[in-house]
């Protein structure tokens, strides 16, 4: 009878044994899944297997191995229970970027270039033609009873289209001094300053030709007698650049009368 009891108490000490080790093993898996460690399903599996299966209690009386299949029925659905992995919170999917139309620019539209009047084309100078022996249209010698007055208007014209100078020489052909003149004009050096700067008009004042003496008091005002020859130099406009009845004359000379020619060209 009291082999019996010790069997007994043997039993149950043993039962309790089972049980703390099962409470032991489920705690444990509850922890680790709370924390989210855990290996695969059959790691947890064999892991509670182990822990859930102590040393097996012998029995006294008989000295066999007392029955695991109540321990282990026990532990084998609590071990399923625990071994499924935890279940992963889905992380927050990235919210995909969302296109934005670039803003519309506009641009203003350009101004137009100020346009500033171009100005008036400046009036080119007459330019004086190229020298040409003759050119100056003078002669030796007074022309009578020419229309004096008509030769002065067309030299004036030509001096104003190519920008020369209009001679005009009052003298006679019995006056030495327009002769002894006349012979200077004739060089090629101040022959040559004529014909590239002067048209020459001449005008016989010794015959008495009153129209002839209109004429030179037209172009010369001054008080008394006229010393032949009297020179009068016009623009292309036909007014008096100078004349030699106030002046007085050069000197009859190829210098003086070359340099009277370059003064008023």
């Amino acid at each position: 009878m009291a082999a019996h009891r010790r069997k007994q108490r043997s039993a149950g000490l043993q039962g309790l044994v089972r049980l703390s080790a099962v409470s032991l093993t489920v705690a444990s898996a509850a922890v680790a899944t709370a924390c989210g460690v855990g290996g695969s399903k059959n790691d947890a599996a064999q892991n509670v297997s182990v822990a859930a299966a102590p040393d097996a209690p012998v029995d006294l009386s008989t000295g066999d191995p007392a029955p695991m299949e109540a321990a282990t029925a026990t532990a084998s659905p609590t071990a399923a229970a625990t071994s499924a992995p935890p279940t992963s919170r889905p992380s927050p999917a990235a919210s995909s970027p969302v296109a934005r139309r670039p803003a519309a620019t506009t641009k203003a539209a350009p101004r137009p270039a100020r346009t500033t009047a171009a100005p008036a084309p400046a009036r080119p100078a007459p330019k004086k033609s190229a020298p040409v022996s003759g050119s100056s249209g003078f002669t030796s010698g007074y022309p009578t009873g020419a229309d004096a007055r008509g030769a002065v208007k067309a030299a004036v014209a030509a001096a104003k289209a190519d920008g020369r100078k209009v001679l005009i020489d009052f003298g006679a052909n019995w006056c030495g001094n327009c002769k002894a003149a006349d012979r200077v004009f004739a060089t090629s050096g101040v022959g040559g300053l004529l014909d590239a700067s002067y048209h020459v008009v001449k005008v016989d004042i010794g015959s008495q030709d009153s129209s002839a003496f209109d004429l030179l008091r037209d172009y010369c005002t001054g008080e008394g007698a006229y010393k032949m020859p009297v020179l009068v130099v016009l623009d292309g406009n036909g007014k008096v650049v100078t004349e030699t009845h106030s002046t007085g004359n050069p000197e009859l000379t190829e210098a003086g009368l070359g340099a009277f020619l370059r003064k008023w060209a």
